[in-house]
């Protein structure tokens, strides 16, 4: 029977040089990251071999379910008819003030947190130490597939968990510890964050909810919050001590003892442009039961150092996840499609922007696993390099996704053709989270007026520097680095605070330069001294110097010198 259409018949309906393409599903996320595995050998060298073996197979089995069926079930969760939805009364006419979630995103939730991304040291037959490096590593590779409707929460219960252990009471780590961390809770990725107001934004202490003591020890909170992320089972929120200027951190279960719904109205969720599988909502406190976390005189102070920071750690590793998934899929599109008569992959262009946006967010990776590793060992330093790269990483994920898109043409903007127009609204979202880029280099400029502080990131960052001038072919990228370095450290010492303020951004732009070269120049040093002539980090160091010449307003050396050649360009795209 012939079709009436004749559509056997069309031309234009032959298969052509993109029939199989499937993009990158399916394929080990982890295997497939050059660099990630280069941080998890640099920074477990000093593990027992039964330890590094235990948690790199374990990171591979992530790497499979994050290429596979989170893939997979990360796409269908975020079609319209999917997102959650607020239920506020059950059948009966009782106010439940619920979150419900399509299948797909609770399937999603519960693979993961089953897998022990974020509780792994609460699994019984886990027998070794959960460090940060295996739980950061989790979590970037989570947020290769973006947000997903996980990693805010994951975010937001990796903080919870750290409260709760920090300055929580005996009687509320038993009581809560189970619910967001225990192998058998059926709260998967269920803890929350409840800070922001209407009134206070980044300004916690001009917010207006009001917490007066009650019974038993409880505290009854009134007032309103504005952003909400992660309705769920039990979250942390703010609120001044009654007739005190004094902002207490507080901890609040969704349902009383009694059973009840504790005293919130969720009034609508949120409209936001990405982070769509995850609500949220906008909430009303009225007679809300809570318990103090820690001493109520401290809460900004707790809410910074076990909350806030954990969450800033988490934007970095999510920029660094969706960018290496928007390297990941112009990289896989070049390779099928044809323009003119060969790939585009072989065009220069096309190749040179595939090695930019490779080196671009290895620059965020490395110096977020450095950053962690100054942290366990109480290297000062870090008090610069997070908060910097929090601002730094989260611009450039937003700038990298845009320029995947770019690459993949009109075949970037269509959403179910490819994640990242999805991803690239996660990480506009991303940016905004715990502090814009102003508020956040406020933050960063705080640590680099503090002459210890900066001290520790000048030292770490020149002896990389000095390491790296003894060899010929890395002097130049040294140099430009340790310039850029003393330059900073020039204008932090000798410039009025004024001016320091007003050009905070310049700043942490130029402190991020130096820090990412000589990140760089570190891993081609160790190459040598662990017997290889040459390193591919050579390339990435002037790669990145190339990009700092284009982009920071004062710079100095010669720009031709960090021009990349074509057969550099290739090693670093096909690595």
């Amino acid at each position: 029977m012939n079709h009436p259409l004749r559509l056997a018949e069309n031309p234009g309906l032959s298969s052509y040089d993109l029939t199989g393409y499937k993009g990158n599903r399916g394929k080990n996320f982890y295997e497939e990251d050059k660099i990630l595995q280069r941080v998890i050998e640099r920074y477990s060298s000093d593990y027992k071999p039964d330890h590094k073996k235990a948690m790199v197979d374990h990171l591979q089995g992530y790497g499979e379910l994050v290429g596979g069926i989170l893939d997979e079930l990360t796409e269908a969760s975020h079609k319209e008819g999917k997102y959650g939805e607020v239920v506020k009364y059950d059948r009966t006419g009782n106010r439940i003030d619920h979150i419900a979630y399509s299948h797909e995103q609770k399937l999603s939730r519960k693979i993961s947190y089953d897998y022990g991304i974020v509780n792994l040291d609460f699994h019984d037959e886990w027998k070794f130490p959960f460090t940060d490096l295996h739980r950061q590593a989790l979590t970037y590779l989570a947020n290769q597939n973006g947000e997903g409707g996980v990693t805010c929460p994951l975010a937001m219960t990796e903080g919870m968990i750290r409260v709760l252990q920090g300055i929580g009471t005996e009687e509320q780590k038993k009581k809560y510890l189970p619910l967001v961390a225990g192998k058998g809770s059926f709260s998967h990725f269920m803890a929350g964050q409840y800070v922001t107001e209407r009134v206070g934004g980044s300004n916690v202490g001009a917010n207006r909810t009001i917490a007066r003591k009650g019974e038993n020890g409880k505290w009854i909170l009134n007032g309103e919050k504005w952003f909400c992320s992660n309705p769920g089972d039990l979250w942390v929120t703010t609120a001044k001590i009654e007739d005190t200027e004094t902002v207490g951190l507080f901890l609040v279960p969704r349902i009383k003892d009694n059973g009840e719904l504790n005293g919130h109205h969720i009034l609508r969720k949120k409209d936001i442009i990405g982070s769509k599988g995850k609500l949220t909502v906008e909430i009303v406190y009225e007679d809300l039961e809570a318990e103090a976390l820690g001493r109520p005189a401290h809460g900004i102070a707790n809410l910074i150092r076990y909350v806030i920071r954990t969450s800033r750690v988490h934007v970095g590793l999510a920029a660094s996840g969706m960018s290496r998934r928007a390297f990941m899929e112009a990289r896989e599109y070049s390779r099928y499609r044809t323009a003119y008569g060969k790939k585009i992959q072989d065009f220069p262009a096309y190749s040179r922007e595939l090695a930019e946006m490779r080196i671009l967010y290895a620059a965020m990776v490395m110096p977020i696993f450095r950053g962690i590793d100054w942290t366990q060992k109480g290297i000062l330093a870090e008090q610069i390099s997070t908060p910097l790269m929090k601002y730094r990483s989260s611009s450039l994920s937003s700038q990298i996704t845009h320029r995947a898109i770019m690459a993949l043409g009109g075949s970037g903007i269509i959403g179910d053709y490819t994640c990242l127009p999805r991803l690239h609204n996660d990480c506009i979202i991303n940016e905004t989270w715990e502090g814009t880029h102003l508020i956040i280099t406020d933050h960063a400029l705080g640590a680099m007026n503090r002459a210890k502080i900066r001290d520790s990131f000048v030292s770490e960052l020149k002896k990389n520097f000095d390491s790296a001038k003894k060899y010929p072919e890395l002097k130049v990228s040294a140099e430009f680095g340790e310039n850029l370095l003393l330059d900073w450290n020039k204008s932090i010492e000798e410039k009025p605070r004024e001016w320091k303020e007003t050009y905070r951004v310049d700043l942490s732009d130029q402190a991020y330069g130096a820090l990412v070269l000589s990140e760089f120049l570190e891993q081609a040093v160790f190459d040598r001294t662990s017997g290889s002539k040459k390193s591919k980090f050579d390339s990435f160091a002037k790669g990145f110097g190339s990009f700092l010449f284009r982009t920071l307003p004062k710079t100095f050396g010669d720009y031709e010198s960090f021009r990349l050649d074509q057969e550099e360009v290739d090693e670093i795209v096909n690595w």
